[in-house]
């Protein structure tokens, strides 16, 4: 397959290929909001202050007019959303490359779509590490500012309903879930009263994903150190992800690949027999803190727990602390 194939700007179905796999590999893409960006920066209008009706009766009346409607001032409020660029550089060998049984771009292709994947979520629901976009949300998900921090519960299912209710007593709706894959055995094989498991799936395009309590969970393989979230909960569509679909991908038989601070080479296309490639693919991102009839100053749309470190609530004085789930 000829070098130029591959360079300068992946065909649509190639750039569709690599975000369809970062996404099924992303927690962030799976449970966000995304929306296509056309240019870097992008004003996406958030309700400031939510609108209010009245009955046509009483003060709108004549003489103001028979009728005459209710003005409620819906205040819209622009956040602004910046493409970053997110990249990796990787060396293929030229044996590959000679190959023509070899599936070039099938097999680089999920490896790339990895990294993004993984660095993404990383800045997303962590904040790290180091560097990270200015423009994307201090902290990630997991800071005070967009996430209830839950610390009581009886177990790990008991983590997550009181996460769900924290959420919910903001007068949002849980629409999913996010949960380190180390987490996934403490739900497998949980049942409720009825002998029903919590654990389901649905059907999404040609995709099956798992669900919680009716809500979609997706696994990953949280990084960050120490861990001191593993679930994270929260009406994801207050999340927004710009995607912008100039993703390039460059290979260069001469290329050299240098360490961080430009001192010292790593690799040398000519000298190691391998061709140096990149990638890079622009996302944007903002999290929605909505005004909803409870919190007019604008809700925390996430809650996060540690099942793990879960501490029993203490229970009332005249009654013992029981189990609340029924187990397989």
């Amino acid at each position: 397959m000829p070098l130029s194939d591959f360079s300068g700007i992946i065909p649509r179905e190639y750039s569709q290929q690599i975000i369809e796999e970062a996404t099924r590999l992303s927690t962030v893409l799976q449970l966000a909001r995304t929306m296509p960006m056309g240019t870097r920066i992008t004003e996406l209008p958030v309700p400031g202050k939510l609108p209010a009706a009245q009955w046509t009766t009483g003060t709108n009346l004549p003489p103001g007019g028979p009728g005459r409607k209710f003005y409620t001032d819906l205040r819209l409020q622009p956040q602004v959303m910046t493409a970053e660029e997110v990249s990796a550089v990787v060396a293929i060998p030229e044996q590959y490359l000679d190959d023509n049984t070899v599936n070039l771009w099938g097999w680089v292709r999920p490896q790339l779509a990895q990294a993004i994947a993984t660095r993404l979520d990383e800045t997303v629901l962590f904040g790290g590490p180091a560097p990270v976009p200015t423009t994307f949300p201090v902290g990630g998900i997991i800071a005070a500012a967009y996430s209830i921090p839950v610390t009581e519960g009886i177990d790990a299912v008991d983590g997550v309903n009181a996460a769900m209710s924290a959420v919910e007593r903001q007068g949002l709706l849980v629409t999913g879930h996010s949960a380190d894959i180390g987490a996934k055995g403490q739900f497998r094989g949980v049942r409720d009263q009825n002998g029903s498991l919590l654990l389901g799936t649905e059907q999404v395009g040609g995709m099956e994903r798992p669900t919680l309590y009716g809500a979609p969970i997706a696994y990953s393989a949280y990084t960050q150190t120490p861990l001191t979230t593993d679930f994270i909960t929260g009406a994801w569509e207050y999340l927004v992800i710009g995607v912008r679909q100039d993703i390039r991908f460059r290979i260069d038989p001469s290329g050299v690949i240098a360490s961080p601070d430009g001192q010292q080479v790593l690799v040398s296309g000519f000298q190691d027999n391998v061709v140096p490639a990149k990638v890079w693919a622009r996302f944007a991102c903002t999290i929605v803190k909505p005004v909803t009839p409870r919190v007019s100053g604008g809700a925390i749309p996430f809650a996060r727990v540690n099942l793990s470190t879960l501490t029993p609530p203490a229970a009332p004085l005249d009654e013992p602390a029981t189990a609340s789930r029924a187990r397989k």
